[in-house]
């Protein structure tokens, strides 16, 4: 089965082209949603809620485009709603939710080298805990899901400039986040 068998299935009820889907895009839909949450439980819900929307959902998508983007834009925003929603965004233990998403980004197939690629990604996932879940989110869309400014603004239901204000924002800060501190190597 390929991605336009599975979704012709899902229109017409057919349940294992929902089945096809979620085997295909569970694993990069959990981690865009946990690099925009912070959070592992609610992660799984938000995604948990977009693959059991999809048969309905599925109706408005346009098979002109690609599913994967149009999938991944809804759990953007259903995780960005999912953050907004929550007053108080209480982390898990960060020591588990990195394990968490370093056993997501070890499942993923590679020619990397697993250690020095986890180190990075352990790094900059620390960096970006510390950007506000709209910065984290424009990361996540523009290098994650590589969407162009355009989609970013559709996506989020703004203007092209505030995406590209948000994305020069975050870049800056997370640069500076990554950014040897000198004082600190100088001891």
């Amino acid at each position: 089965m390929d991605e336009k068998q599975a979704i012709d299935r899902l229109l017409t009820k057919d349940y294992e082209g929902l089945a096809w889907l979620i085997e295909r895009y569970q694993l990069k839909a959990l981690r865009t949603a946990f690099l925009i949450t912070h959070e592992r439980a609610l992660a799984e819900d938000v995604v948990q809620d977009k693959f059991a929307c999809l048969p309905e959902t599925i109706l408005s998508f346009d098979r002109a485009r690609l599913f994967e983007p149009w999938f991944l834009r809804g759990v953007v925003n259903a995780a960005l709603s999912a953050v907004s929603r929550r007053q108080d965004i209480s982390l898990e233990d960060s020591q588990e939710a990195e394990r968490w998403l370093e056993n997501l980004v070890a499942q993923a197939p590679g020619p990397e080298d697993r250690l020095q690629q986890a180190e990075l990604e352990g790094h900059i996932w620390q960096q970006m805990q510390q950007l506000p879940p709209q910065q984290r989110a424009v990361i996540v869309m523009r290098y994650y899901l590589e969407m162009s400014e355009a989609e970013m603004a559709e996506v989020a239901d703004v203007p092209k400039g505030t995406i590209k204000w948000r994305l020069n924002t975050a870049r800056a800060r997370l640069q500076k986040l990554l950014s040897p501190d000198p004082q600190k190597e100088g001891k």
